[in-house]
């Protein structure tokens, strides 16, 4: 099996044909180009993976490694009017989020999520040219990728430690888990004057149903496997609700889902909502993928 990213890993993309994604001239102005380069160890052929929504990464420069953290990264993205890829502002849009398809060996091959245009691959160039899209092409060893470990960051070129996976914590009724996050989600609240929200087992219910769903599968979305909505799950656990909402995030802890969620506008509306004042709180540990799921469900009684 090919080596696959996890969250918050540090990685080089060296393609078959010899080169890696380079951001050209080490530049982190928008629109810079991400071209194909020789290997050199620099920050500039380094990245970092951060796991978004659906299996798929937003992949930051290590020229500006950490601001992801504040929304304000300069990440690969696919600028679909030439074709192309290139360094742009953070915005978590489908044509910055990449997926990671493995082949035979120690290959992958990576495909934007953007499919406006139809499913399309990056495509290595030569030396000194940007990074293209392109239909698939089993045939093109420029559209063969593999994860290399990013060199040059310190220490006069040495590798970099990759991060290890969290410890996994353990599901069940009433789990540490649950008071974890329900004490997060109601620090952030006190931060803007909203009220705290309490537990609620069946709210618990309806998220820990979707989280198994989604570890399972190796999915993150709203609907379940099952075609069920969030709306679904809450109404048959039993819990009649005048306004609800559902956030979900792959995560192995729950600071990790703390932070990916207050770092979403949408999502951090929903914790820090003062409508809502009952929270249900679900977690399965990774099964098939890299990740667990987390999921709360937020409730108006």
């Amino acid at each position: 099996m090919p080596t696959l990213p996890q969250h918050g890993q540090n990685w080089t993309l060296k393609s078959a044909n010899g080169t890696v994604a380079d951001v050209r001239s080490s530049q982190t102005a928008a629109g810079t180009a991400i071209q194909s380069w020789s290997p050199n160890g620099t920050t500039a052929q380094g990245w970092t993976f951060w796991a978004k929504e659906n299996g798929s990464f937003l992949l930051e420069t290590l020229l500006t490694t950490g601001r992801h953290v504040g929304g304000q990264a300069m990440v690969m993205d696919f600028n679909y009017s030439i074709g192309q890829a290139w360094l742009y502002n953070e915005h978590n849009q489908p044509n910055q989020h990449w997926c990671f398809e493995p082949l035979d060996n120690d290959w992958v091959r990576i495909r934007t999520t953007r499919t406006n245009e139809g499913m399309l691959f990056l495509t290595a160039a030569a030396p000194g040219s940007p990074l293209t899209l392109a239909k698939q092409d089993d045939a093109n060893p420029a559209q063969r990728w593999q994860l290399v470990p990013a060199g040059g960051v310190s220490g006069g070129g040495q590798q970099q430690q990759q991060p290890q996976p969290q410890p996994q914590p353990q599901p069940g009724g009433g789990g540490d888990f649950r008071t974890e996050m329900l004490n997060a989600v109601n620090a952030e609240r006190g931060r803007v004057g909203a009220p705290p929200v309490r537990l609620d087992e069946r709210l618990s219910a309806a998220a820990q149903r979707h989280a198994n769903d989604m570890a399972s599968h190796d999915l993150t979305q709203h609907n379940g496997t099952d075609g069920s909505t969030p709306w679904d799950r809450i109404a048959a656990a039993g819990f009649s609700s005048r306004a609800s909402a559902e956030n979900v995030t792959p995560s192995n802890s729950v600071p990790e889902a703390m932070q990916m969620w207050m770092n979403s506008p949408g999502h951090r509306v929903n914790i820090l909502n003062p409508d809502y004042n009952f929270i249900g709180i679900g977690y399965a540990p990774r099964q098939r993928g890299n990740w667990g799921r987390y999921v709360q469900t937020f409730g108006k009684a």
